[in-house]
């Protein structure tokens, strides 16, 4: 069977077979790591005599290694001194080379004398206004070699351990030997009680801000819930080593039992919403147990006795315990990846957490030097934020297909639209083409039509006897008047000036046979909206009617044209000195010819004036520039 196969079958097994075997393995790792080995060429001192300074009425007796103050003891505070002899047993070697001391666990504050001197000393002097615990850490004492005595018999080590409030005192068994050959030792159970300790609360820290600030901005709960649970951890972990920090012990050590608490129920929340189970009983027990914890813990505080947090803490790893074997019975009907990893995870560290309770809690037999429940957490974080990671690359995949699908019929919906265009545009262009054509039409009937069939009945009226120059008159208006309605199709871009150029050409000889002045006055305006082919015509129209007016009837032997810009307006004006407007009534009297030039002006939406000039009359057109523009009266 080939490699991939095998690897094919394995995924295939059972989610609760495959999380078995490596809660399993992980399980036989730390017990690998953590089994307790005798240190060559150190001797275990598991006897010693025990006095209690504060309370004279107890005698001095000796006691095994390790021992502890009862937990019904309501007198935390208390001072007990133990003392021993150096073991006879040690070789002479390591007599010569330099003795130490292993004190794997004490209580809150110690001090070690040998011989009656000093010679270490942790969180001691014990205060209740500092929180520092000796107890959170393996201590070494060295034996300075100037303090031996000659009979080995006379050497004497003293070691008085100071407790705190809920704090259990007491003293483990010890290693006396050869300080090079305990220096190990010490340095494995530091690494493990202090570094890393220290590192998995930095590592919660930096992925519990991460995920608040994550939380933050997208509001998943997932994030949320991960990230306070990981925020309190990092207060636990701060507080489970050798920290020093100014303020009530009661206060610190009241946050440090109180974060157990909410650390678990965040993890559970976690778990629940990522499994999407609808555990309504076990999350509602999960939330209250949350919520009554820090009263508890009170009650336990007031109460000065330890079994109440004992009898707290397990119920809740019970309850952690009790969750995650329904998670792992319902693992049985499939899962996907993200949810079998975190069902490995969370049931190895509720394993772990249990390991410590019992060993450390009830006593039961096993290194409680070094907690199992440190690296459990830190596994469960990685595991935890492998499953975020995972879950947010699935969100983000979602997210390009949906927009790599969104853009596809974004993509077809415009082909659709730009052919729906295409086709509108053909057809608006038919349209306009089949408008201009009719107004071509229309107006090359009513100009050129006209001309021509008035010039056909002057034929036709005349017999024999045709008056040529009338016809020829006539025909030469028809060609003006074609003439000018193909000017009116060049493009000109609204553009007065070249609209006024355009017409001069046409009209300018026609002045000149009337001996009519014409006086040029047009400036450069902006370009007029709107002024196409048709509206150019209309110009040609309304300018062609003012000036047939001056030559036929104003009697006048100067005109002039003007244009000006004046605001949202570009003002023409053409202006001569003949015999003026008649008035009837107050009113400017109004022939044929004034109203078609109003009609095609009202057509572009220009305003125009007659104005009676006393002598002559002006003719004022106002175009706006912009929609809505309106002039003055």
């Amino acid at each position: 069977m080939s490699l991939r196969r095998r690897l094919q079958r394995l995924v295939q097994l059972p989610a609760y077979l495959w999380a078995g075997i490596l809660v399993i393995a992980m399980l036989l790792l730390l017990t690998l790591a953590t089994r307790s080995e005798p240190i060559p060429g150190a001797l275990r001192v598991d006897r010693a005599q025990l006095s209690l300074p504060g309370d004279p009425s107890l005698a001095d007796r000796v006691v095994a290694l390790p021992h502890e103050w009862a937990p019904s003891r309501r007198n935390w505070g208390g001072l007990a001194r133990y003392r021993f002899p150096l073991p006879e047993d040690l070789d002479e070697a390591a007599r010569r080379e330099g003795l130490g001391i292993l004190i794997p666990r004490v209580g809150a504050g110690f001090q070690a004398k040998f011989n009656g001197e000093v010679v270490r000393s942790q969180c001691w002097p014990v205060s209740s206004y500092v929180y520092c615990d000796a107890g959170l850490q393996a201590q070494m004492v060295w034996i300075p070699a100037g303090l031996l005595r000659p009979h080995w018999g006379d050497n004497v080590v003293e070691i008085d351990v100071a407790g705190q409030p809920l704090r259990i005192g007491g003293l483990s068994d010890l290693r006396v030997g050869p300080s090079s050959v305990l220096q190990d030792r010490f340095k494995t159970l530091s690494w493990w009680q202090n570094d890393l300790t220290w590192m998995v609360a930095a590592t919660a820290f930096m992925m519990g801000l991460l995920s608040t600030l994550i939380w933050l901005r997208i509001r998943e709960p997932l994030f949320g819930l991960l990230g306070w649970g990981l925020l309190i951890l990092t207060v636990r972990l701060a507080l489970s080593t050798t920290i020093s920090l100014s303020g009530g012990f009661a206060v610190w050590d009241y946050l440090h039992k109180v974060s157990f608490t909410l650390y678990c129920g965040f993890i559970y929340l976690f778990m629940s919403e990522l499994f999407d189970f609808r555990q309504g009983k076990v999350r509602k027990t999960v939330i209250a147990m949350m919520v009554i914890g820090p009263f508890c813990i009170a009650l336990t505080v007031l109460l000065e006795d330890y079994r109440i947090y004992r009898v707290w803490n397990g119920a809740i790893l019970l309850m952690c315990l009790l969750a995650m074997l329904i998670v792992f019975r319902r693992a049985r009907w499939g899962l996907n990846v993200n949810q079998r990893l975190m069902v490995v995870v969370g049931l190895a560290t509720t394993i772990t957490g249990m390991r410590d309770y019992f060993v450390v809690h009830l006593l039961v037999p096993g290194d409680a030097d070094l907690r199992w429940m440190t690296p459990g957490s830190l596994v469960l974080m990685f595991a935890m934020g492998w499953v975020l990671t995972r879950r947010t690359a699935m969100a983000f995949d979602h997210v390009s297909l949906s927009n790599a699908k969104l853009l596809r019929q974004v993509d077809e919906r415009e082909a659709e639209l730009r052919s729906l265009f295409e086709r509108l545009r053909l057809v608006e262009s038919q349209r306009v083409l089949e408008a201009e054509r009719r107004r071509l039409t229309r107006d090359m009937h009513d100009g050129l039509g006209s001309q021509l069939v008035q010039a056909l009945n002057v034929v036709r009226g005349g017999g024999d006897q045709v008056d040529s120059a009338a016809v020829a008159d006539m025909l030469k208006h028809a060609l003006e008047d074609l003439r000018i309605t193909l000017d009116s199709l060049e493009p000109m871009e609204g553009d007065l000036p070249t609209i006024l150029g355009t017409l001069r050409q046409r009209l300018a000889p026609a002045l000149q046979a009337a001996r009519i002045e014409l006086e040029w006055q047009v400036q450069e305006v902006p370009p007029i909206p709107g002024l196409e082919a048709r509206g150019v015509l209309h110009v040609f129209r309304c300018l062609q009617e003012v000036f047939a007016n001056v030559l036929k009837h104003a009697q006048a032997t100067r005109v002039a044209v003007r244009t000006a810009h004046e605001g949202d307006f570009v003002e023409l004006s053409v202006c001569d000195d003949g015999v003026g407007l008649g008035r009837f009534d107050g009113q400017v009297s109004a022939g044929r010819g004034m109203g078609n030039i109003r009609l095609r002006a009202a057509e572009l939406g220009v305003d125009v004036r007659f104005e009676d000039g006393r002598p002559g009359t002006c003719v004022r057109f106002r175009f706006p520039l912009r929609p809505g523009a309106r002039g003055g009266d």
